[in-house]
């Protein structure tokens, strides 16, 4: 536990000494109003340019234990270690991306680059070579002796790989940010503070991230791996420029092929092994095939991106929940709505009921995380609910009907435990295999007693509201 705190404590230091040393230099070019590529605003900005390798070579120093720089050094100039199926992804990842982004954005509509970079060089071919050195050396280098060379070892010291290259992505997209107040460089001249290109870059550092970390952790935590892939980052950038409307295509061909990455590696290492290769194997089959979401891929289920879906916001709206309402959600997941609906009800009770028990204490540890004390936790069969009859006043599943084994006999116990005039809500989302049709949701409901109250959204992404009927009791009848 010391060592894994020290080294997280390095991380911080490298972190807060990288951004001093290249802010600190850039500061001036900015404040000055200076252009980069004139004297003496040029060795301002590379100086900033070298604030990682300065910061790791500050920090590698002070260390003096002799195994740990041998490591260091090792890593940097240790060819060895980058079998030759990753060369492939080094020198190809990024030329096929470039490229595809472009033809996405010639097949939309969008003009294809002028190419002047590659012109020129095609034309003075000697010219190749010395640019490939700036290229190297204006970027690549200096930056991933810091970031992969150094800090990366000391976030998965702490967290997995997928969330150490989420917070290694977000400081080295915020590191750019002088970039784009500074005249002469392709952030202020080309993409520019606030634009679509300049959100663009910014998340595309960030989900570019995970490749690294993936190479990164593949080569044996090889740093040449990750200066030679920024290389070719940042080179085919500038041979194959994507703009405008292919800069979108670029990120988003980037995100799937990061996301694909973290699906079949997993999120822990980004490295598969294979004495989990089976396992992996049964669960991308559950995942891409019917049935419950399997607990290890659960992360996919708390992506940013579904709130564009549905945001855990809308959907409490939809349910219309007093604030003293007992609350059953069936198959939360890891969570992702229930923080907002227990939020909803602060007089109340939320009661969580999952088939795995993995998911409940992923949910758990975000409900803790929020300070919120008003939520149970169940597990079981929602064919057989483990609670008292009209015990609550509202009920909902998200993308969950369709993965239960009987639908008719879940929906018959969720009757039971309403009470009269309780609210039945079932929301289905596209994408997902089990996902039953409006048709199919209201016949089955009605045949269990419900009566249709309301419906929200369009297409595959809608909720259903029904309401358990009042009944009263009159002369041996019972009347809705």
């Amino acid at each position: 536990m010391k060592a894994e705190i020290s080294t997280t404590a390095n991380s911080q230091r490298f972190f807060l000494l990288a951004l001093g040393i290249s802010w600190f230099s850039w500061a001036w070019v900015i404040l000055l109003k200076w252009d980069v590529w004139r004297f003496p605003a040029i060795l301002f900005g590379a100086l900033g340019l070298f604030g990682p390798a300065l910061a790791e070579i500050i920090l590698i120093f002070r260390v003096r234990e002799t195994e740990r720089r041998r490591d260091y050094w090792e890593r940097l100039f240790d060819f060895k270690r980058i079998g030759w199926k990753w060369h492939l992804v080094i020198w190809l990842t990024f030329p096929v991306l470039n490229g595809l982004a472009l033809l996405g954005g010639m097949l939309a509509g969008a003009p294809l680059p002028a190419f002047d970079t590659a012109r020129e060089l095609l034309s003075q071919p000697w010219r190749i070579f010395p640019f490939a050195v700036f290229i190297l050396l204006f970027g690549p280098l200096p930056e991933e002796l810091g970031w992969r060379g150094y800090a990366l070892d000391g976030l998965q010291a702490r967290y997995n790989a997928l969330v150490s290259s989420l917070i290694l992505g977000a400081v080295w997209s915020l590191w750019h940010l002088p970039l784009f107040f500074m005249r002469g460089t392709f952030q202020h001249d080309v993409l520019k503070f606030g634009t679509l290109d300049f959100w663009s870059f910014l998340a595309g550092t960030i989900v570019v991230s995970i490749l690294f970390t993936w190479l990164y952790n593949n080569t044996h935590r090889s740093t040449l791996s990750a200066i030679l892939f920024h290389f070719m980052v940042n080179f085919t950038g500038e041979l194959m420029p994507p703009d405008g409307l292919a800069r979108v295509f670029s990120l988003l061909l980037t995100g799937i092929l990061s996301l694909l990455v973290v699906v079949i590696y997993g999120p822990e290492t980004l490295a598969g092994r294979k004495a989990r290769g089976r396992e992996e194997k049964s669960v991308l089959r559950r995942f891409a095939g019917k049935g419950v979401c399997p607990y290890q891929l659960s992360f996919t289920l708390d992506l940013p991106l579904r709130r564009l879906i549905l945001s855990p916001e809308r959907l409490a709206e939809r349910l219309h929940l007093e604030e003293d309402a007992r609350v059953l959600e069936v198959g939360p997941g890891p969570g992702y709505f229930s923080v907002e609906m227990a939020k909803r009800v602060p007089r109340g009770r939320l009661e969580l009921f999952d088939v795995q028990k993995e998911m409940l204490q992923k949910a758990r540890r975000k409900i803790d995380a929020a300070g919120l004390h008003n939520v149970g936790f169940s597990q079981g069969d929602a064919t057989a609910l483990p609670f008292d009859g009209e015990g609550f006043d509202a009920a909902f599943l998200v993308a969950v009907l369709g993965e239960v084994s009987n639908p008719s006999a879940c929906l018959r116990e969720l009757y039971r435990i309403l009470r009269s005039q309780g609210l039945l809500s079932i929301t289905e989302q596209p994408g997902d295999p089990d996902a039953l049709s409006r048709s199919t949701i209201r016949t089955l409901a009605e045949r269990q007693g419900f009566v249709f109250s309301e419906t929200y959204g369009k297409w595959r992404n809608f909720t259903m509201n029904f309401r358990k009927p009042l009944v009263v009791a009159q002369e041996g009848k019972t009347t809705p």
